[in-house]
């Protein structure tokens, strides 16, 4: 998923020792069943449910085209006149 906000929490059952999880779970219970489930058929083996809590992430760059955004009324800075020879 792209956009950080449209992201909502999940749980993941992790097994102490194993490889990293790799299903997100909608709900605590459903990855609380799943722990269950794992322990069963793995004795021995400790399994813990993860809650993700929070999401980070690195930009480089936001482009934005200010010749077609959206600008309150009286605000927008007069233009050059085009072939003015003037490069700015």
């Amino acid at each position: 998923m792209s956009d950080l906000t449209e992201m909502k929490p999940f749980w993941m059952v992790y097994g102490l020792g194993q490889r990293g999880p790799t299903f997100q779970h909608e709900t605590e219970a459903s990855a609380l069943r799943e722990a269950e489930r794992l322990a069963e058929v793995s004795p021995g083996t400790t399994f813990v449910v993860l809650e993700a809590t929070e999401a980070v992430r690195v930009r480089r760059f936001d482009r934005f085209d200010l010749r077609t955004a959206p600008c309150p009324p009286g605000t927008r800075l007069a233009r050059a006149e085009a072939g003015d020879d003037i490069p700015f």
